[in-house]
């Protein structure tokens, strides 16, 4: 049987040989006496997969003492006794974490989600490009996708919600779990299959988060006439939020519309108001520009925007910045004009709902409410066939509707 003694007095000859361990327990274990006189543990087996004789080297003596290099050949033994190779089993393990090194992160994740939503021409890329630079942390961000839990979710929702923004935390929290989605099967779509990183995801980390909210609340508010103009020209709204609320509400575009909208789609000179149609909610169905008529009211109040705003590019610029306001802006400036006011909450998505719902009391019809709007309509006719722009129809019916609310908050605007 080696000893530590056999091995230390073991001396080199011309080429190499070996001292072979008598212990029947642990067979094929022994010494390689190299003509440099280095000295090595190995193991010899034969492979239960390929029936070749191997070796594995077990580390330098005395670097490696014999008690431990028994102890590996005993484990590398074991691994041949199961029906194993090691040598393979030490390749697959390399493998893998090669592998495991290049796993996708969830930085990737999200950046494969948000070109999987810009494909499909959906406007909320830009909403998940924004959670990802700003709530989302850039330790999170580096982390392979595989290894974020559920406990990470909460940690990038828990702060959104104890700011006071429970809609925006559920947001988030749809979005991730939506990401997660699409990576466990990115691999079985014909879009991805081969160009999407590896994610090696097993489960959907935020698909048993709870939402913040124990249902979304629901869209049924409009304003009444009395609340339209308690709001219409109140001190407690700064002049920039008052007038965006005003071009909402006197247009019945969407909030995002009105916000990121810049002066080169105005055409004063032709009291038209043009948004291109990848900036429409409804770019998925249809690529039209939307035409918005105006009238001498909006005139007005594109002058109003461009004295409060004086702003070369958005009518509604962040402050400090070149970019568009972001929705939470407006938002959290109605939150607190109805706390300071008194007023039943409201949202201003509310405005757009509240057009709708006056605009048919004056006797607009539903079709062309849906037009000025800019409702996408899905009837084949209208899809495929009917391609008239209804501008005079839609310049007479915002005429009654502007002539409608002039005489509801009891002024001309």
């Amino acid at each position: 049987m080696l000893t530590d003694k056999a091995i230390r007095v073991a001396k080199p000859r011309s080429s190499v040989y070996r001292l072979r361990d008598s212990n029947v327990v642990c067979r094929g274990f022994g010494v390689t006496v190299a003509p440099s006189g280095a000295k090595s543990f190995f193991l010899s087996y034969t492979s239960p997969e390929d029936g070749k004789r191997k070796q594995v080297k077990l580390g330098r003596f005395p670097q490696v003492a014999l008690r431990e290099a028994r102890l590996k050949a005993a484990e590398v033994r074991a691994l041949v006794d199961d029906g194993k190779d090691p040598a393979i089993e030490k390749r697959l393990v390399v493998k893998n974490r090669i592998e495991q090194r290049n796993l996708g992160t969830l930085g990737d994740l999200l950046d494969l989600y948000i070109s999987d939503l810009e494909i499909d021409g959906k406007r909320s890329a830009k909403e998940v490009k924004r959670i990802k630079k700003r709530d989302v942390p850039a330790a999170l961000l580096q982390r392979p996708a595989h290894l974020i839990s559920k406990d990470d979710i909460l940690d990038i929702l828990t702060p959104i919600a104890q700011r006071g923004a429970p809609v925006h935390s559920d947001n988030v929290r749809a979005y991730l779990r939506a990401a997660f989605v699409l990576g466990l099967n990115a691999q079985s779509t014909t879009r991805w299959r081969g160009k999407a990183k590896a994610f090696n995801l097993t489960h959907n980390p935020a698909a048993t988060v709870k939402k913040t909210l124990s249902r979304k609340p629901r869209g049924i508010r409009a304003l009444s006439p009395e609340e339209i103009q308690q709001f219409w020209n109140s001190e407690l709204l700064t002049p920039p939020m008052r007038l965006a609320l005003k071009l909402i509400l006197s247009t019945g575009q969407r909030v995002e519309e009105v916000l990121h909208a810049p002066w080169s789609e105005f055409d004063q000179a032709r009291m038209l108001w043009t948004i291109p149609g990848e900036r429409r909610k409804t770019r998925g169905k249809t690529h039209e520009p939307h035409l918005v008529p105006l009238t001498s009211h909006h005139l007005g109040l594109l002058q109003e925007i461009q004295q409060a705003t004086n702003h070369v590019n958005y009518l509604f610029p962040a402050r400090g910045s070149d970019n568009p306001r972001r929705y939470d802006s407006l938002t959290h400036a109605v939150r607190i004009f109805v706390i300071k006011s008194g007023m039943q909450s409201f949202s201003p998505r509310d405005l757009r709902r509240t057009f709708k719902t006056v605009a048919g009391s004056m006797g607009i019809s539903l079709e062309m409410r849906n037009r000025l709007q800019g409702h996408a309509l899905t009837d084949v006719g209208s899809v495929h066939y009917d391609r008239y722009d209804y501008l005079p129809e839609k310049r007479n019916a915002i005429q009654t509707w502007i002539g409608g609310l002039e005489r509801m908050i009891g002024e001309d605007c």
